[in-house]
């Protein structure tokens, strides 16, 4: 009796190992397929974050992003559903897509913020001193909206219709186009109708944004920008694709730099550009916010 139960304990320790060692050739085989990728880091050890941009593998810098990175097919951030509180994400990998992120460039440079570093203390500077004495903010908010499906415009043609209608059935005004551009762009202005005590068109209608356009060779408008006309502060809101990735880069500043729009658009075209990986995570070029 005593030999057929260690021969019975001998059985289930052996099938036991055996068991573990299944599983252990099963998580060996999952590991496999699914591999931790490669994640930069900067020089105070933060992980960049990963992904697929317009097509394209990137690492953007840890200390860069201002908010976070959406991936597609996250749930909103106020969605509280039932199927928003039971979805789970994809590894993140260089080929998940991307939605969208955020960070602060600076238009007199070209400088990208970077959180512990010197653009960092350059930007609580700016806030404390420039905007309490009422002096142009250099610093605009950004945020890349990845065109991740073939479906999804690569224009702005529809927009720029969509807000000439509107102005009509919305705010009846019309907007009419200007003979001479400003800065390069073609200029709509708003007629916002004639103030019969001084004879001269009205321009305190805060819908009646200044509109500007740039159309490419193939006459399709790749920036739209709106200009507030009224207001203590006025601010530009543009946008642009970026062609070679593709991507709709939204950025908002003070009226002021809207000189400098060929420029910042090349220079956040660089930016972007600068956190293209490898397949692997592997840097190609020197990433822009990151000492």
């Amino acid at each position: 009796m005593r030999n057929l139960l260690i021969s019975y304990a001998k059985a289930v320790c052996l099938t036991g190992l055996l068991l573990l060692a299944g599983c252990s050739d099963k998580d060996k085989d999952k590991a496999k397929q699914q591999p931790v990728p490669f994640t930069n880091q900067d020089r105070f050890g933060r992980y960049d974050s990963i992904g697929n941009l317009g097509g394209k593998p990137v690492s953007i810098p840890g200390g860069v992003v201002s908010t976070w990175v959406r991936y597609v097919g996250d749930p909103g951030d106020f969605d509280a559903s039932r199927k928003a509180r039971k979805y789970k994400r994809p590894p993140i990998t260089y080929q998940l897509p991307i939605e969208s992120f955020g960070f602060v460039y600076r238009l007199t440079d070209g400088a990208v913020l970077s959180r512990k570093e010197q653009t960092d203390i350059d930007y609580m500077h700016d806030n404390k001193t420039l905007i309490r004495i009422g002096q142009p903010f250099p610093w605009a908010h950004t945020i890349i909206y990845n065109i991740y499906s073939p479906k999804q415009p690569k224009t702005f043609n529809q927009w720029f219709n969509n807000i000439l209608e509107s102005s009509k059935e919305s705010w009846d005004f019309e907007y009419s186009k200007q003979p001479n551009k400003v800065f390069g762009l073609t200029y709509y202005q708003a007629n916002n109708g004639i103030d019969p005590s001084t004879n001269q068109p009205w321009t305190d209608n805060i819908a009646g944004k200044d509109l500007y356009i740039y159309r490419d060779a193939n006459n399709n408008i790749k920036t739209l920008i709106l200009c507030d006309i009224v207001g203590e502060i006025k601010h530009c809101h543009h946008d642009f694709i970026v062609n070679n990735f593709p991507i709709d880069v939204s950025i908002t500043y003070n009226r002021v730099y809207l000189k400098l729009w060929q420029q910042s658009e090349k220079n956040i075209a660089a930016i972007l550009d600068s956190w293209v990986v490898t397949n692997d995570g592997k840097l190609i070029k020197e990433q822009a916010g990151k000492v």
